[in-house]
């Protein structure tokens, strides 16, 4: 796998988060999301989440939380995507920032369930935490492999 395919992906993540941030933002400042949905019933942490996510998938919360939960969701295989796809590279640059990025991108998403399970600002907190997070280490690798490439070429 060439520097250029790992840093095209990071590139189009980063745009990914950037949407996920006002998608976000626009969620948080005008819409007032219910807090009696499937969801919020009794049970486990993953069957109420599972239960969160489909229901904001279908549109039971708005089609703001559609596409923050379907960005969320699409972010989260892109960023596993990057993590096996770094694994054809022989640098371990990508594959410890992606493998991290993965995680992180992993922990909003849960967090941005519990927020939608238990409606608690912690989660949400946690949530964005964990997005900038990511948002850093893909940065990080991207300007990491730029000064390869650019060593590369002297």
């Amino acid at each position: 796998m060439s520097d250029s395919g790992l840093r095209a992906h990071g590139i189009v993540l980063l745009w990914l988060f950037g949407l996920q941030f006002v998608a976000g933002m626009v969620l948080n400042l005008f819409v007032k999301l219910t807090t009696h949905h499937p969801g919020t019933v009794s049970g486990d942490y993953f069957s109420r989440s599972w239960a969160s996510l489909v229901w904001a998938l279908s549109g039971g919360g708005g089609w703001t939380l559609v596409v923050h939960a379907g960005i969320a969701v699409i972010l989260f295989l892109g960023a596993l995507a990057l993590f096996l796809r770094s694994f054809g590279r022989r640098g371990r640059g990508w594959r410890w920032a992606s493998g991290l990025v993965a995680f992180f991108t992993l922990g909003a998403l849960f967090n941005g369930l519990s927020f939608l399970d238990f409606n608690e600002d912690f989660s949400s907190m946690i949530m964005a935490s964990c997005w900038l997070v990511a948002v850093s280490l893909v940065t990080f690798a991207l300007v990491r492999s730029r000064k390869q490439v650019a060593t590369m070429h002297l």
